[in-house]
């Protein structure tokens, strides 16, 4: 995806959810056959992210049920053994946002795009959690037994530490109305994290190793 943009106008490929197919018509041409080629592959590329998609989010809702951080109910197996639920839950969610796709609009991007850029928030805040877990670990646990241990510390990690504050300092200044809401998210998910104490506390034992 990220090639497209050197075809034309990055600037209108971002307000699209086809960026690929239009930079493709872009470089062979609207009535080429190798436009049609082209998109038939990729549908069948889709197809098997598809289902890769569908096990990845039915699964990770399953674990995160059965160790209480979701509700109980999504844990729950059909008489297949298949998380049943889950998989449900995740593609209602899934077709609901789709369909308020062009219905919703914030700060001038799409429901798709505002999701993407809230997920970039989510991932820098999660490599600068990571980092300074490294720091605080090497420092209350030196002689805990590491399989891995970052090189060139604490240099190294300090620098991936700077560079992701930068990186998220640049994203809420040019995402401000988006980083609100990912904020918002932060604080309701930690008030029901709060909140579903007693769930935790219900889930096996070795769920939060296995989540089986």
């Amino acid at each position: 995806m990220f090639f497209a943009g050197g075809v034309g106008d990055w600037r209108t490929l971002s307000n699209i959810n086809d960026p690929l197919p239009q930079a493709m018509k872009a470089v062979v041409g609207e009535s080429s056959s190798w436009l049609h080629m082209l998109l038939w592959i990729g549908l069948f590329g889709l197809v098997a992210s598809f289902h890769g998609i569908i096990l990845g989010y039915s699964r990770q809702f399953f674990a995160l049920a059965r160790a209480g951080y979701l509700p109980a109910s999504l844990a729950k197996l059909s008489r297949f053994q298949t998380p049943h639920r889950a998989i449900i839950a995740g593609g209602v969610i899934g077709i609901a946002a789709i369909y308020s796709d062009g219905l919703i609009n914030l700060g001038g991007m799409t429901l798709t795009a505002a999701m993407i850029t809230m997920a970039v928030f989510g991932a820098i805040v999660m490599y600068i959690m990571s980092m300074l877990s490294l720091f605080k670990l090497r420092k209350t646990e030196p002689n805990l037994e590491r399989t891995f241990r970052a090189p060139c510390y604490p240099l190294l990690p300090f620098i991936a530490l700077v560079l992701a504050v930068v990186c998220l300092v640049a994203m809420a200044w040019f995402n401000t109305l988006i980083g609100l809401i990912f904020l918002g998210f932060m604080a309701v998910g930690f008030v029901y994290f709060m909140l579903t104490a007693q769930l935790r506390a219900d889930a096996p034992a070795d769920a939060m190793l296995t989540g089986l």
